[in-house]
């Protein structure tokens, strides 16, 4: 599922009514108000619709649980439908024939709760004291937009630093760097040329740099809005010092030099410089171990280890972005009631675990992680401990969050290609995103 979330990457909640009375909390996931559509003293069930973004074989294990959940009560049947198409999924939805229930990706929730399509999900919560305690903060805050709750993650995605043992072992390192001053030191050390000045070995994270961009900024103790929500900061000092460690990188070996190693390989596939040995630092996913280990089985001696903090400052170590594969009930569902009892059974606890061991995920609620049926995903536990660290965050969620992200981009491209310096970029960011936040 993640490898869907590097293109853009979940699912939905859903508890009830009427019947049965447990729903009392617990991350449990029996019904316990009343439905009007329920099936009443007819036994026939009220039929629940659940479009999805998986297919081929991810789809079948949501097709599984699906099933599984239908059989664990009389009184909704859930009908799952493939729709690998966000696009697709959005305008039906928008022409009232959508699901009932769908799966989307956090960045995407602000947008369409300003386009009015998005069910606030507090009051089931309330009305069946569901427990959200435990979900990892900075994915439950991801489905919120203007103090209510839109939508629930289904696991949790950040990235942490994939180091090649053996590269750093040759180099003279016995431990992965543990401050920006020391990941520019080793990436510096670890980088191995051609006669011609071309890249051999990369020592930077700079493939796939999709990963870098955000996620060193937060790691570098910055953040994308004001502690007040009411002024977007793009120009914050940890970005402007993951700009300056990728220039300096760049500058030392030639920026020519490393796009054309970078547009050589393909992303965790034969030609990955990861998998073949020519990348000795990268950051990347939980999703990364299981593709390496279990999908192409390809057997490389590295170590997993929290980004680096800014140097002098400890306290700010683990950090990162954090996202999420989120469900939510479009506000015109025609069974809302049955869209949240399949959601919050979803989200129970022990469905979450199996959800995500089918996945290799990392499950959003920090209760499952020492649930046994995990610990055989590759880097499991070191993504699980990980996760527990307040300093992962979530990108600012607002309306014009995806131009918002733009903008950085744009500019982020821009300056570590020295078409500007870092200060031009994030004055750029600062103006062009000045008026987004309405």
């Amino acid at each position: 599922m993640l490898k869907r979330k590097w293109v853009t990457t979940t699912l939905a909640l859903i508890l009830t009514a009427a019947l049965v009375a447990c729903g009392n909390g617990n991350n449990g996931g029996s019904p316990s108000s009343t439905d009007k559509g329920n099936s009443g003293s007819s036994g026939k069930k009220t039929e629940v619709s659940f479009w999805y973004l998986w297919g081929g074989v991810e789809g079948e294990y949501v097709e599984e649980l699906i099933s599984e959940f239908n059989a664990s009560q009389d009184q909704y049947e859930v009908k799952g439908l493939s729709v690998p198409d966000m696009q697709k999924i959005i305008v039906a939805i928008s022409s009232g024939e959508g699901p009932d229930v769908t799966d989307n990706f956090s960045n995407n929730t602000a947008s369409y709760v300003e386009k009015g399509m998005l069910e606030p999900l507090d009051t089931y919560i309330e009305r069946d004291n569901y427990d959200v305690s435990d979900f990892v903060p900075a994915a439950l805050d991801s489905g919120r937009y203007d103090g209510k709750l839109y939508a629930l993650p289904i696991n949790v995605n950040f990235n942490m630093m994939f180091y090649n043992k053996s590269l750093l072992a040759a180099a003279g390192y016995d431990a992965p760097p543990q401050t920006e001053e020391e990941l520019l030191e080793y990436a510096i050390k670890l980088t191995e040329t051609n006669a011609d000045g071309t890249i051999k070995v990369m020592g930077f994270p700079d493939f796939p740099n999709v990963y870098y961009t955000n996620s060193m900024a937060f790691a570098m103790g910055g953040d994308f809005i004001s502690e007040d929500g009411k002024t977007l900061t793009p120009d914050n000092e940890g970005m402007k010092k993951g700009i300056e460690l990728m220039q300096a990188y760049r500058k030392q070996f030639g920026a020519d030099n490393i796009l054309k190693f970078n547009s050589s390989a393909k992303y965790l596939d034969a030609t990955d410089p990861f998998i073949q040995g020519n990348q000795a630092i990268r950051f990347d996913g939980p999703w990364f171990g299981h593709t390496v280990k279990n999908v192409l089985k390809k057997d490389i001696d590295y170590g997993v280890a929290p980004y680096p903090a800014p140097a002098g400052k400890p306290e700010l170590a683990g950090g990162g972005e954090v996202s999420a594969s989120t469900f939510f009930i479009p506000s015109n569902a025609k069974n809302k009631d049955g869209a949240w009892a399949f959601m919050s059974w979803l989200m129970a606890k022990e469905n979450m675990v199996k959800f995500n061991d089918k996945f290799a995920n990392l499950p959003a609620r920090t209760s499952a992680y020492d649930d046994p049926a995990l610990q055989d995903i590759p880097d499991f536990q070191a993504f699980a401990e990980a996760a527990k660290n307040p300093n992962l965050k979530a990108f600012p969620t607002f309306g014009e969050q995806g131009s918002y992200g733009k903008v950085i981009t744009d500019e982020f491209e821009l300056a570590v290609n020295f078409k500007k310096t870092a200060d031009e970029a994030l004055k750029t960011m600062k103006d062009k995103s000045a008026n987004l936040l309405k």
